[in-house]
């Protein structure tokens, strides 16, 4: 089988990522899916990076993996698809690796989306267990030295642990490590802080 332009295009979109691109091209994307432009001496983060696209609001260029992978290596966008075209092997039709490889990249890509959502969530989710909790102690301990209730501040020291715990948690899925984020979901789940 022979790919048009266009069929080819989309089979290595399907084969090879914007996050790969961007790796590649030695991109370090911010918390706030900033990076400096590729396109333009960039002092201070411009380009935005998305799911599929990234976009320089100071230079206004941009474009997908593919054109990440033109402009980290200096190319036209026409020898960019060839270049990929070349490594995927869709010179001369569709290797059975690379059928392989673009399902196995499918599944990985809707399993990475499923775990991003469920960080996000658990991460909101967690944000309003932490201010409940809070709001609990307030309540129960309203005045730490003033009180001398045993069963107030065996609660209080209850809560006080909870709250290390959600803090600790809220730590781990804030941060940019993704491996440490999926630490910070397991425990989470683990130690029933999630419903």
């Amino acid at each position: 089988m022979h790919y048009t332009a266009g069929s080819m295009v989309q089979a290595i979109k399907g084969l090879y990522s914007l996050q790969e691109a961007l790796q590649e091209a030695g991109v370090k994307v911010g918390r706030n899916k900033k990076a400096l432009c590729l396109w333009h001496n960039d002092r201070s983060p411009s380009m935005h990076v998305y799911r599929e696209k990234v976009h320089c609001f100071a230079c206004g260029r941009g474009g997908d993996a593919i054109d990440v992978f033109a402009a980290a290596n200096g190319l036209e966008t026409k020898a960019a698809v060839q270049a990929l075209a070349a490594r995927f092997g869709f010179m001369n039709g569709i290797p059975p690796s690379a059928i392989e490889e673009w399902h196995r990249r499918q599944w990985q890509m809707q399993s990475e989306r499923k775990t991003e959502k469920d960080i996000e969530a658990a991460y909101w989710g967690l944000c309003g267990l932490l201010h409940s909790l809070e709001a609990s102690m307030k309540v129960i301990l309203p005045d730490r030295e003033a009180t001398e209730d045993e069963a107030a501040s065996k609660a209080a020291a209850r809560i006080g642990a909870l709250l290390s715990d959600v803090w600790a948690v809220l730590d781990g899925l804030a941060s940019e490590n993704q491996q440490e984020q999926r630490q910070a979901l397991q425990i989470a789940k683990e130690r029933g802080l999630l419903t």
